[in-house]
């Protein structure tokens, strides 16, 4: 038999209201030992109710009865909408579990609703997704997988799949050869639109994970190049300090900018230079370069105000070997020398900026989302996935449709045909949950939070 599950649906610490969520066969029945009532509690109403600690009176609350199936969890549920005491609300669990409840596991709700088919893997992984959305682009991500949109376009390719692969099942259980033989070139055509399809979504997904993530971006150079003071241009206050001297930032120093919604994770790191004045600045170039092989940009900053020196010009060797896009940022435009960086023409994309007059700064906002974008995303219908176990499921799929095609190129026969198809069937159900192993499910829902 289910147990009835208990736990704080919002955070700790005072405030004015706090909820409290049983989900469970008990649940009424709890509530009617809490209240000591024989109170009718109609469906889906708040009910004004006196809680009970033994004879006295614990709290004044407004209680909602969601009888199965029609709740979250697809179980009967009570919600206790609490003053927002600690106490309150401590003692309140802990009558609950006296009368029968049990404590919930992290994600355990969502892990009911899931089981019950009040949602699928990617709707509930939308949703831990929503409740910890920090900016208006990864709200917009989470709500098109908890609203269906992602599970919608995963279901349409398995849809297409499993008829094709029952059209071809059918032959071979036709001995008698009385069906007429499969029509390889309508199949292939319907195989290579779902791989057309896998391939857009697998392209949405560093977009997806930026989104999801933040964009990791070091700010590197040489020292006194300006690295702190574009940090701080980019960001709007004084977060790094600035000085004249050189060596000034000895650690690297994270900030988090908002851009139009997006969420862009900045690093000014520790000028680099080849010989450093103590272990201090040495350590903060040895983190400086593990900011770089991390970052998914790379803005690299260089002084318009003096000659480019041979360090430079080393460091920037070391990060093209990174192979990841970078940004040439030339600085200190307003006090240009004649003629140009020695670097321009080796970039992909060189910006000139004054971090002193805010000169390029615009340019440079527009640039870095450019990265967060991807025409990929507008030939899903704006559905991304953001999570590495998605992506995989994709390729794998992707993988088994393309040695498909080539099987029936090579007109192998049905057998490898249905073979192929199957596991491009099993990695999408995987993923959207039908078949889906419990330590997976295990570790996908232990990533909500307590009461979710």
């Amino acid at each position: 038999m289910q147990t009835t599950i208990v736990a704080p649906a919002t955070a700790h610490g005072q405030s004015a209201v706090a909820l409290v969520r049983l989900s469970g066969p008990d649940s009424l029945s709890i509530l009617r030992q809490i209240t000591k009532a024989d109170k009718m509690f109609p469906p889906r109403e708040q009910v004004f109710c006196r809680l009970k600690d033994g004879e006295k009176v614990l709290d004044e609350a407004l209680v909602t009865y969601f009888p199965a199936p029609r709740s979250f969890t697809g179980e009967d549920v009570v919600e206790f909408a609490l003053h927002g005491s600690s106490y309150i609300r401590g003692r309140l669990l802990e009558i609950l579990c006296a009368c029968g409840a049990v404590p919930a596991q992290r994600g355990e709700f969502s892990y009911r609703a899931f089981l019950n088919g009040k949602m699928d893997l990617l709707e509930a992984q939308g949703l831990c997704d929503l409740i910890s959305a920090g900016n208006k682009a990864a709200h917009d991500l989470a709500i098109s997988s908890l609203d269906g949109r992602l599970s919608e376009k995963f279901n349409q390719i398995k849809d297409a799949l499993a008829e094709t692969l029952a059209q071809i099942e059918v032959r071979l259980d036709d001995v008698d050869e009385e069906m007429a033989p499969l029509n390889h070139a309508h199949t292939a055509q319907v195989l290579q639109a779902q791989v057309d399809t896998l391939v857009k979504l697998a392209d949405t997904f560093s977009v997806g994970r930026f989104i999801k993530e933040g964009l990791k971006t070091a700010i590197v150079g040489a020292p006194n190049c300006g690295k702190s003071s574009l940090l701080n241009a980019l960001v709007g206050f004084d977060r790094a300090i600035v000085a004249n001297q050189s060596g000034t930032t000895r650690d690297t120093i994270e900030e988090t900018l908002d851009l139009d919604g997006q969420k862009i994770i900045l690093t000014d790191t520790a000028g680099i230079r080849e010989h450093a004045l103590d272990p201090a600045e040495q350590e903060g170039m040895k983190r400086s370069l593990r900011a770089m092989e991390k970052a998914d940009l790379v803005l690299f900053v260089a002084d318009l105000s003096r000659e480019l020196t041979p360090q430079e010009e080393a460091l920037w060797d070391d990060v093209e070997k990174q192979n990841k896009p970078v940004i040439l940022v030339l600085n200190k435009n307003d006090q240009a020398l004649q003629g140009a960086c020695g670097l321009v023409g080796k970039a992909q994309q060189t910006l000139y900026v004054s971090c002193k007059t805010g000169e390029g700064l615009d340019a440079l906002k527009k640039a870095i989302l450019a990265f967060v974008s991807s025409p990929a995303v507008q030939d899903t219908d704006g559905v991304m996935i953001s999570n590495l176990r998605q992506y995989e499921a994709v390729l794998n799929a992707q993988t088994e449709l393309e040695s498909a095609l080539v099987q029936m190129n090579y007109q192998t026969g049905l057998e490898l045909y249905a073979e192929h198809i199957r596991a491009a069937l099993r990695a999408l159900k995987d993923l959207i949950g039908d078949v889906t192993p419990d330590d997976v499910l295990g570790i996908i829902f232990s990533k909500f939070c307590m009461g979710k």
